[in-house]
């Protein structure tokens, strides 16, 4: 596998469905925590439905194993996977023994504001909106009392979002 080239896995979804897939960044010299980052994909419509290829860009994790959060949602419902990609094939667990798996609800408009950040802006928490099967963009702000960069998303009222979370070992 040559410098350049990604690492990607397939993904097969129906038509009522849609995956998100996350990577599970191990912590290292710059972050102690483990971290989510969603990761890009191409989707191409077939008969059954849609074919999602995900990419990993980072050339450093070309030969270990990679941590997968696959979020699948559809019909009212939202299935939780973990998955380890080998090479460029995807063995996928029902164990999320990593990942913690939380509903958010307001009556009121609020900002969920428990989200921290590491030195180089990558978050254990991804916060999900089920109705439009993708990640909520978070607003970066600086905390004057923790002397931290951290970041908030404003939840909606009356509608439930999926918040996922890395848990340290």
């Amino acid at each position: 596998m040559g410098l350049q080239e990604t690492r990607n896995f397939m993904i097969l979804d129906s038509n009522e469905t849609s995956t998100l897939a996350f990577m599970v960044n191990e912590p290292d010299e710059e972050n102690k925590y483990r971290t989510l980052q969603k990761l890009d994909c191409s989707m191409q419509m077939i008969d059954t439905g849609i074919k999602r290829t995900f990419f990993i860009n980072d050339v450093s994790s070309r030969l270990k194993d990679i941590d997968i959060v696959l979020v699948t949602l559809g019909d009212g419902k939202a299935r939780l996977n973990m998955a380890i990609l080998r090479e460029n094939k995807l063995y996928v667990s029902k164990n999320t023994a990593k990942i913690k798996y939380t509903t958010l609800y307001s009556e009121e408009e609020t900002d969920y504001k428990d989200i921290k950040y590491t030195p180089n802006f990558k978050r254990p928490i991804s916060i999900i909106d089920p109705e439009i099967a993708d990640e909520v963009k978070p607003t970066l702000y600086y905390d004057d009392e923790t002397n931290m960069v951290r970041a908030k998303v404003k939840l909606s009222p009356k509608k439930s979002y999926i918040a996922l979370q890395v848990i340290e070992d």
